[in-house]
């Protein structure tokens, strides 16, 4: 309770701060947020009677995304084109960590619906807008074809697991890239930034608790 409390106040704190733009602040909280969320995740899966097999594997995977996570926040927090470059690197790593993750918790469903919902909707998302970013990425532009290619991998694979709630947690955090890219390459909006630490941490929150919370509260 104590870390979900802390973890709240600092999302806030974090929204609050990009929004006013001040760095000093953001500096400290965008990191942070990963460590609390990882110190939560641990504390799930450790509680009397609350873990599973199936949750002690994907720790490992789970901490590696969220370790990766704090690394890329850094990075981007002095997004120069060099560190932009490395954090887009660092990203996809830790998106190939979620989606390892998800492929190592047992499907609980017979036939994955989602995909039916998960395919089209990748399509036009990457169609309309991931395009864009690609185009006008100019010497960075495989490098975000791929960062782009690998969060369609987690939806998708989400999808295919059939956990509404990893899924939910995969498109946000592509939600969040992508508006963090077209922001940086298309065109720069003034909520931009809000809605992308506040997409990203939802989304972070909720490939937590379902990979790991699941297994927590009674599966």
């Amino acid at each position: 309770m104590v870390l979900a409390v802390a973890l709240a106040f600092t999302a806030v704190l974090n929204w609050v701060a990009v929004a006013r733009g001040d760095h000093v602040v953001d500096l400290i909280t965008r990191p942070t947020f990963p460590l609390l969320l990882s110190g939560l995740a641990w504390s799930l899966a450790t509680m009397p009677g609350g873990a599973d097999g199936a949750v002690e594997g994907v720790l490992p995977q789970v901490f590696t995304a969220l370790g990766l996570s704090v690394v890329t926040d850094l990075l981007l927090l002095t997004a120069t084109e060099a560190r932009y470059l490395l954090g887009l690197w660092t990203s996809l790593l830790a998106n190939l960590a979620w989606t390892w993750a998800v492929v190592s918790v047992p499907s609980q469903v017979g036939l994955p619906w989602w995909v039916l919902v998960a395919v089209p909707l990748v399509v036009v998302v990457h169609g309309r807008w991931g395009r864009d970013v690609i185009r006008f990425a100019g010497r960075q532009r495989g490098s975000v074809f791929l960062h782009l290619l690998s969060l369609a991998g987690l939806v998708l694979v989400a999808a295919w697991q059939g956990d509404v709630v990893v899924l939910a947690g995969g498109g946000l955090l592509l939600v969040s890239h992508l508006v963090l890219a077209h922001d940086r390459f298309c065109l720069e909006r003034r909520w931009a930034p809000v809605l992308v630490m506040v997409a990203y941490h939802a989304a972070l929150v909720l490939l937590v608790i379902g990979l790991v919370g699941h297994g927590t509260f009674g599966r």
